[in-house]
């Protein structure tokens, strides 16, 4: 299998009228040599090192730059081309990945029967070196069609804080795309997640003598099905034609000290995705309601519910709002389907979308299959041409919504 170091591959691309001698796939190589592992992950840097290198390419294309921390040390950016008296478009993607582990030569880029290899090369380092290509052509371009903000986040693999602290200040742009791996197709829909905890608590004991403890797995033992009464008969409230019924699931649960003991607390985390118009809000009235009527059939149960630990909204982008229109036009001139569809996961564009008020899709490079894997990679020629329908996303929209 021939390899080849992406340091060893001088290569010219044409983009946009605009010779970029440093090509995409060395950009690329650059993102993934830098560990940017989510800082919330067991030995994780965080995503300060990445965010400057990308910082760095946009002021040397002549952006304008603007970077604030969400956490001490994990800083969003955005990176602004503005000359006024045109549409502003966002290209956004997340700045972390997930662990190095069990992924070898995790962060040396390796290219491979035309794909390069290393971790965040699908997810989603390629989608911003593409956008890191069109900021390039856009700062060079006095007549680009759009004025750009090219925006990184932190925090996307665990609970999306960057992102939702990024739609919290309201960026002045008038619609994003979000850079996640799509193979090039267009995301309008997703499911949204909400995520708590239950608890129950008892009273320890030596299990020689349980008539002295209460045993509090036993009572999340009918916690389980009161959850269930709450939660069940309203997944199916809301069909959504893409994306199908609302699901949950118990992910964990942890009690108990020992097998002689009787155990005084367990503690379950409950996944609940939301289909749009879904709201967190109602969901977990319903499971209050539900904990309530346990309470009240069983006076000595002791159970209490955390707020969330995880609030995504859905997202449901309409199919005529403009970044749709002119992503379809663009994947359309590239020969691809423009048909959009909808995911069972969830992405920045939830946050952008449901709190921000800002226009969202998902585009991008690779596929969400390679994602996390121990031999994650990205085909380059998608990879490439990603830069090109990019580019027409941004030429379409500056006609849509001029």
């Amino acid at each position: 299998m021939a390899e080849a170091s992406c340091a060893r591959l001088p290569r010219r691309s044409a983009v946009g009228g605009l010779t970029i001698t440093r090509s995409v796939v060395e950009t690329l190589a650059g993102l993934v040599a830098i560990n940017s592992v989510n800082a919330s992950l067991e030995g994780g840097p965080g995503e300060a090192e990445l965010a400057n290198h990308v910082a760095d390419l946009a002021r040397a294309a002549g952006a304008d730059v603007e970077m604030y921390d969400v956490e001490p040390g994990r800083p969003n950016l955005l990176a602004w081309i503005r000359r006024g008296n045109r549409p502003t478009l966002m290209f956004e993607c997340h700045l972390d990945t997930v662990g190095l582990d069990p992924m070898p030569d995790a962060l040396n880029p390796r290219i491979a029967n035309g794909r390069l290899y290393g971790r965040g090369s699908a997810d989603p380092k390629g989608c911003m070196a593409a956008m890191l290509h069109v900021l390039h052509a856009a700062a060079n371009d006095p007549d680009f069609p759009v004025d750009l903000c090219l925006a990184g986040a932190v925090g996307e693999e665990i609970v999306m804080i960057g992102s939702r602290v990024m739609a919290e200040r309201r960026p002045p742009v008038d619609a994003a795309v979000v850079g996640e791996p799509t193979e090039l197709q267009i995301i309008t829909s997703q499911k949204g997640a909400v995520r708590w905890r239950v608890r129950t608590h008892g009273v320890a004991a030596h299990s020689a003598m349980p008539e002295q403890g209460h045993n509090a797995i036993q009572d999340m033992a009918r916690a389980l099905p009161a959850l269930a009464r709450g939660i069940e008969p309203h997944l199916s409230a809301r069909p959504h034609p893409v994306l199908g019924n609302a699901t949950w699931n118990v992910g964990t649960i942890r009690g108990g000290a020992g097998v002689n003991v009787v155990p005084d607390l367990c503690e379950i985390e409950i996944d609940r995705r939301l289909v749009p118009g879904d709201t967190a809000t109602e969901v977990l009235e319903h499971v209050d309601a539900a904990l309530d009527d346990l309470r009240a059939s069983n006076p000595k149960l002791r159970v209490d519910r955390d707020s969330p630990f995880v609030d995504i909204p859905p997202l449901e982008t309409p199919h005529d709002a403009a970044v749709v229109r002119a992503a379809q036009r663009a994947v359309a001139a590239a020969g691809l389907s423009p048909d959009p569809l909808g995911v069972a996961y969830a992405t920045d564009a939830a946050m952008l979308s449901g709190i921000g008020g800002i226009p969202s899709v998902v585009l991008g490079p690779g596929n969400i299959a390679q994602a996390h894997t121990n031999d994650e990679w990205i085909e380059i020629a998608q990879l490439e041409q990603a830069v090109g329908v990019y580019l027409g996303v941004c030429e379409a929209f500056g006609e849509i919504a001029a």
